[in-house]
């Protein structure tokens, strides 16, 4: 995230940085980079990137365009563009959280949210000091931490397993990655892996084993091993289930492989199933 005009002109946010994609079924990786605004040229929420197959090393499509507008996906071998998604005529869905009471201390919406309240009404004063109010608490747990020679780890995540071999070999530019097995066969037990991660649902709590229990009942024919019910990774070896690092045999790739669609006439709603809940989404065309 970077900051524009704080000096002088109006300040503006921006994203700049890759988002590497990968799926090993098909041997396919998507490198997308979220491009600055130059000095001198260019634009802002520009967009650039490729779609290679990591087997092969070709690079299949071209990416372009903004992702706060249209962005164009370009077959290489056949130089016809198709547009992969149009931000302006997307509707907005705002996202689901937790109520406020629901929140432990810890998450971002409830522990700035005195701060919030207090930029919302345009008082400064209280701003500021509710903000030095957070960044004194954690100065405060860094310094106890530095006495008793304890070393910060995160709740939620572990540090990459990388190097010649790993688990997680070719990630090394990451710091830290998420302490679960999301590896369920079907995308109801990859759901319920990722709820049993941490509260993330109204009524949730992080004593809750409802999310947990109920993933557990479907699990595949088999007796299971030691680990097989562990969501959570803490570092034992499971069997059972596959290291997310582990080759996958690629399947053969053929055909339009972003299976593309003409977008639809003017007026006529695009349709989309959650895969996870089943619910429709219908994408609109902005009104002018």
């Amino acid at each position: 995230m970077y900051a524009r005009g704080i000096l002088f002109g109006k300040m503006k946010y921006e994203l700049g940085d890759h988002s590497f994609v990968r799926c090993p079924e098909n041997g396919l990786v998507a490198d997308v980079e979220f491009k600055t605004k130059g000095y001198f040229g260019g634009t802002y929420n520009a967009i650039g990137g490729v779609i290679k197959n990591e087997m092969t090393g070709e690079t299949l499509y071209e990416l372009s365009g903004m992702w706060s507008g249209e962005m164009v996906a370009k077959n290489l071998m056949t130089g016809k563009k198709q547009v992969l998604f149009d931000a302006t005529h997307a509707r907005h869905t705002p996202p689901t959280v937790r109520p406020l009471e629901e929140q432990g201390e810890g998450e971002s919406q409830k522990l700035w949210h005195k701060t919030v309240v207090a930029i919302n009404e345009q008082n400064h004063e209280a701003a500021t000091d509710e903000k030095t109010k957070i960044e004194d608490r954690q100065r405060e747990a860094a310094a106890k931490r530095q006495q008793a020679g304890t070393e910060w780890q995160p709740k939620l995540f572990r540090k990459v397993r990388g190097g010649s071999g790993g688990p997680e070999e070719g990630e090394e530019d990451l710091d830290w990655i998420l302490a679960a097995n999301i590896n369920g066969p079907t995308p109801q037990e990859i759901s319920q892996q990722i709820l049993s991660v941490a509260p993330i649902l109204r009524g949730q709590t992080a004593q809750s084993h409802s999310i947990t229990q109920q993933s557990q009942t479907h699990q595949t024919n088999g007796p299971p091993g030691p680990a097989s019910n562990d969501l959570i990774d803490f570092g034992q070896p499971n069997p059972s289930a596959p290291m997310s690092g582990q080759a996958h045999e690629p399947s053969q790739v053929q055909g339009n492989l972003l299976d593309l669609q003409d977008p639809p006439e003017a007026g006529h709603p695009v349709k989309r199933v959650d895969t996870f809940t089943s619910d429709l989404d219908e994408f609109v065309d902005a009104k002018s």
